[in-house]
């Protein structure tokens, strides 16, 4: 079939698979080639065989799948027989690449998008032969190497095999609770790797939005105590704080749309306005700050799995207690449950309300409100008590400021 379809085909379509074959063997060959000058190691493929390799692949099956097997595994044979006359390298990337191009090749039939996409791909593997190395002896360290693996097999298998049905209402699903977890871990390991390449250049900040993905209450009560027990300067830690709370609010992006794409959408806009008001205002008490050098170990985990699954079944079990509220007290129980539970964790208090139904319920949007003003203020007495008078004075007006904004322009979308 594949011979009589080669006969359809115009030999302007055919003369442009042949190209599209020849530059893909080309671009792979060409990387062998200098890799090859590089490091003066004999090879037993350069730039002529692997654009000859990618040719023959497209030939081969233009004369159908007999012939392309026959292309296929005479191309594994001579990579089989350079293998077993290779004493002082042993190792087979050339020979993998080289039956890899033959393959390219013949998807220069049928895809010459995909056939080029894959050959783009194999070289740039191919020249970062080095970076891979250091990444992976030296760079990443056997804990990350172990937290990563842990992550992927979360994501990959984990996630897919839980069942996506709520076991109390809309509550207590499992795949929501196991998706908040790895969200939350996701997170920290990102704050771990930027705070590893940026370690020569740490800074309050940095530290500050690391720590306020764990608990940004905790960050500003920590800040606060150094203020009143140490002597540090108020302002430079109030920015500190007040950059904790970004991280509040890019969490709350992620709990939320973990749960309600719709609710995410809505407080996309005013979430941001309140973030740049609170980077603006914590780069102004901040710009004088200096440096925090903070000596991390060198085998440190990218995240706290026992930490993120306190966060996760404190989120679960505060969502299960407002809507058991809601049960037995209406509308009012949901407004003060989700009040009560954002005194102390702002994205269990709104995870529990979008659960629950769309933004068009005015009763859920009350909820949401008081829930994120309730919690500006929450901090804010937070701040008095741990860091007295002069740090809350920072603190306080630039976080209730930002809520009132937040939640002034959420409320004006609603209307309109």
């Amino acid at each position: 079939m594949l011979n009589q379809s080669l006969q359809s085909t115009s030999f302007q379509e055919l003369l442009m698979m042949m190209a599209a074959a020849l530059g893909c063997g080309l671009l792979i060959g060409l990387e062998r080639e200098r890799s090859k000058q590089r490091e003066n190691q004999h090879s037993f493929a350069g730039v002529r065989s692997f654009v000859i390799c990618a040719l023959l692949g497209a030939l081969c099956f233009s004369f159908g799948p007999v012939f392309g097997v026959v292309g296929a595994m005479s191309v594994a044979a001579i990579s089989i027989f350079s293998l077993k006359n290779q004493l002082k390298d042993p190792g087979v990337t050339t020979e993998l690449a080289f039956v890899m191009t033959y393959f390219i090749g013949a998807l220069c039939i049928w895809n010459v998008t995909l056939a080029a996409s894959l050959s783009v791909v194999l070289t740039f593997i191919l020249m970062m032969k080095h970076s891979i190395h250091g990444f992976a002896g030296k760079w990443i360290t056997e804990a990350e190497f172990k937290d990563g693996l842990f992550l992927l097999a979360l994501i990959l298998i984990g996630l897919p095999l839980t069942p996506n049905v709520p076991l109390w209402g809309a509550v207590l699903n499992p795949h929501i609770i196991l998706k908040l977890l790895t969200l939350i871990l996701v997170v920290q390991a990102l704050a771990h790797i930027a705070k590893r390449l940026l370690s020569k250049k740490r800074a309050l900040i940095l530290s500050s939005i690391a720590s306020g993905f764990v608990s940004s209450t905790a960050t500003i009560a920590h800040l606060g105590m150094q203020v009143r027990n140490e002597g540090i300067d108020a302002r430079s830690n109030a920015g500190a704080a007040l950059m904790s709370c970004i991280s509040t609010l890019l969490l709350l992006f992620i709990v939320v749309g973990g749960v309600s794409l719709t609710w995410l959408k809505l407080l996309i806009f005013p979430s941001l306005i309140a973030i740049a008001i609170l980077a603006f205002c914590a780069y102004w008490l901040l710009r004088k700050a200096e440096p925090v050098e903070e000596i991390e170990p060198e085998d440190s985990p990218m995240f706290s799995l026992k930490e993120a699954a306190i966060i996760a079944v404190t989120l679960t079990i505060i969502q299960a207690g407002v809507y058991g509220l809601e049960i037995l007290l209406g509308n009012s129980g949901l407004i003060a449950g989700t009040l009560l539970a954002s005194l102390f964790e702002i994205h269990a208090a709104a995870a529990a309300v979008v659960i629950q139904g769309e933004p068009t319920n005015t009763s859920l949007m009350y909820a949401m409100m008081i829930g994120l003003g309730a919690h500006a203020v929450s901090k804010s007495i937070n701040a008095a008590i741990s860091g007295g008078l002069k740090f809350a004075l920072y603190f306080a007006p630039v976080q209730i400021l930002h809520m009132t904004v937040l939640i002034a322009v959420l409320w004006w979308m609603v209307q309109h």
